[in-house]
């Protein structure tokens, strides 16, 4: 039987169940429960893998290698960027500052503090493919290693940053104590990840917040429970839009925490539960507006038709709908790891292996929905008929 997940944010066991989350032959499961913490309030899933399984995914089959762009982040990944070292550099103003970045991907965030003339910069990240770009487009020295290596370094930080971390960690409290460990006196925390509080804002796709990778669900509330259990209190705080992708936004929480020097006193999440909830309940309505009668269609047409995107989307969609039961002659993804395997019983193919059919693509993205039509239009030339979410 497989034991109850503890808290993300208090390490509690009581938990309310929101939502089941399925997915289609999941590379992490086939699916989990949304749950909200009865003791504090905080959002998680439950039913995941242990943290060990989810460290080796992220260093085999890592998606945020960008090989499709030869490991180069997009312009609104260094306006994300730039973003963040505006947030954090009044509070780290000493270009002598050293900083690790946890979970670096290929380095971007820390090219952007080289820019500023800050010098001592180190990066970590599971992945040795986003290691080796770092080093290749921006001389940034990234080790390959997940956050349990660090346990025994002596080396120490005047800045760590978790951007895109927390929400992808079964252990996070664990990961915490092990960045509590390589903090220098005075050292700062700074972490950044979706904002459950805004989720149902930011719906570019239903249910998307809820992907294979994002196993925790945080608002302000939760984030400073987690980072008081830990011994950390927010220097400062921040809630605020990014564009993701073109047309595409989102809602992120970050802060900037310290030690602490007095004792915790927990608040509970009042926040989370009631968020979950709108999100969960305008996802279903767009799904039965925007998403569910193109399904039928396909089902009813029985016209043969290639997916584009192997991801999270699709995969929730062949466990929960009918796009199963489609004509599906194949899947592209420019992911390399999903290139070979199987979906559904049909092959995942690399874009350039479909030149020359004629069957209808239909783009299982929203974020990414422009740059796929500009590659099937403009880079390879494929004059397909093409269908989109919207």
């Amino acid at each position: 039987m497989k034991s109850v997940r503890p808290c993300v944010a208090c390490g509690g066991l009581e938990r309310r169940v929101l939502h089941r989350q399925r997915f289609a032959d999941g590379t992490l499961g086939n699916g989990y429960d949304v749950v909200v913490c009865t003791r504090c309030g905080a959002g998680f899933a439950d039913g995941i893998p242990t943290q060990i399984e989810l460290d080796r995914y992220y260093a085999e089959r890592s998606k945020y290698e960008y090989a499709g762009s030869g490991g180069a982040e997009s312009p609104f990944d260094f306006k994300r960027f730039e973003a963040i070292v505006a947030q954090v550099e009044p509070l780290v103003p000493s270009r002598e500052a050293a900083i690790l970045d946890v979970g670096c991907a290929t380095g971007g965030l820390l090219a952007c503090f080289a820019r500023r003339r800050y010098r001592r910069l180190l990066g970590s990240d599971p992945s040795p493919a986003c290691a080796a770009a770092a080093r290749r487009l921006h001389r940034i020295d990234v080790r390959p290693a997940v956050i349990t290596q660090w346990e025994e370094s002596d080396e120490r930080f005047d800045l760590i940053l978790l951007v895109g971390v927390l929400e992808h960690l079964r252990d996070a409290r664990s990961a915490i104590g092990v960045i509590l460990r390589l903090l220098a006196p005075g050292g700062l925390l700074y972490c950044a990840q979706p904002d459950a509080q805004a989720f149902s804002d930011c719906i570019n796709v239903a249910y998307q917040q809820f992907s294979t990778e994002h196993v925790n669900f945080f608002s302000e509330l939760s984030l400073n429970r987690l980072m008081g259990e830990c011994g950390m209190v927010p220097r400062k705080a921040w809630r605020w839009m990014v564009e993701w992708r073109e047309g595409v936004t989102d809602s992120v929480v970050s802060g900037l925490y310290g030690r602490a020097d007095s004792s915790f006193v927990p608040v509970y999440d009042g926040l989370t539960e009631p968020a979950l909830v709108r999100y969960l309940t305008a996802c279903h309505e767009q799904d039965a507006v925007a998403l569910l009668p193109k399904i039928e269609s396909l089902v009813r047409n029985q016209q043969p038709v290639i997916i584009w995107g192997a991801g999270t989307l699709t995969r929730r969609l062949l466990a929960s709908t009918r796009l199963a039961e489609a004509n599906i002659v194949a899947f592209v993804d420019s992911n390399s790891h999903l290139q070979g395997t199987l979906l559904a019983g049909r092959s995942i193919l690399a874009p350039t292996q479909i030149a020359g059919r004629e069957e209808t693509i239909f783009i299982a993205s929203r974020a990414f929905k422009s740059e796929i039509e500009r590659m099937i239009r403009d880079e390879l030339g494929f004059t397909n008929t093409i269908l989109t979410l919207s």
